[in-house]
């Protein structure tokens, strides 16, 4: 959980892993899969303690698991179903250095199978180590709204909350989502994850509406990868669009290595808000 091949962050760290989305493209469930459920039966379980949830969808790891045969904590022991591992709170606390967290890369911690609960819990191991900068991305961003009406959203500098716009009904939710936000006296840092880019976004209504208004403070946008039957490769004018108009209205972009073949190195913005839209 230290590196990562992610390049908008330093370090991911998951706490929850697992996900019931079910996206034909998750590379996430394809990971948790090939390194998940190798001990086999649970008197294989060494050292650790655990429980089910009751809807028998969530799992609950007070201490990691080891596979006894390969001699090594199994990372998803539970493969892809949901699962808070609670001795992993700490870990921000331990790099003393700041950093840019990418938290539950490995799951969708906004999904509503995720207790508040365990929502909470993040949220208070986040506040323990405040050196970093903390980034949240969600198929689900109506449960931002709902747990601030509930006052258990933080609304701090070095929280931003992001949301994955893949399809045109995920832009209009996003857009009502991040509308239900606060933007003063204190705004909620928001970001949208085009990635994988499978239609045109800057022809749906809700784009002007992230551009213009405190929709989304960051744009990152990136191309399907692997070897999907159906994969969609995003067309170059759909990406010189949404950087054009991030210029207009200020909007720092951010493109994955993944575009490169589209659009060329040359034309590869790769900027930050914290770093006032700087190049790297």
């Amino acid at each position: 959980m230290n590196k990562t091949k992610i390049e908008w962050c330093d370090s991911t760290w998951n706490p929850v892993t697992g996900c019931l989305h079910g996206c034909e493209y998750c590379y996430a469930r394809k990971i948790a899969n090939r390194f998940g459920r190798a001990f086999g039966k649970e008197e294989n379980f060494i050292g650790s303690t655990w429980s089910t949830e009751a809807d028998g969808n969530n799992h609950i790891l007070e201490l990691p698991i080891k596979d006894e045969r390969k001699e090594k904590i199994a990372p998803y022991p539970f493969e892809f179903v949901p699962t808070f591992h609670r001795y992993r709170l700490d870990i921000p606390q331990k790099w003393k250095k700041p950093r840019t967290i990418f938290v539950c890369s490995m799951a969708d911690l906004f999904g509503d199978w995720v207790p508040d609960e365990w929502i909470e819990a993040v949220f208070e191991a986040c506040a323990k180590a405040p050196q970093h900068r903390y980034l949240f991305l969600t198929k689900n961003p109506q449960r931002y709204v709902a747990l601030y009406a509930l006052d258990k959203l933080p609304i701090r500098d070095n929280m931003w909350y992001g949301a994955s716009v893949t399809t045109p009904e995920q832009a209009e939710e996003t857009a009502k989502s991040f509308a239900k936000l606060p933007c003063s006296p204190i705004q909620a840092n928001t970001f949208l994850s085009v990635e994988p880019m499978l239609f045109d976004l800057s022809k749906h209504n809700a784009w002007e509406l992230f551009c213009r208004g405190y929709y989304a403070d960051w744009i990152i946008v990136g191309a399907e990868t692997g070897n999907r039957k159906d994969k969609v490769i995003p067309q170059k004018e759909w990406i010189n669009v949404i950087a054009a108009d991030c210029d207009d209205y200020g909007k720092p972009v951010f493109m994955k290595d993944s575009l490169v073949p589209i659009i060329g190195e040359k034309n590869m913005r790769r900027e930050f808000p914290w770093k006032q839209g700087a190049k790297e």
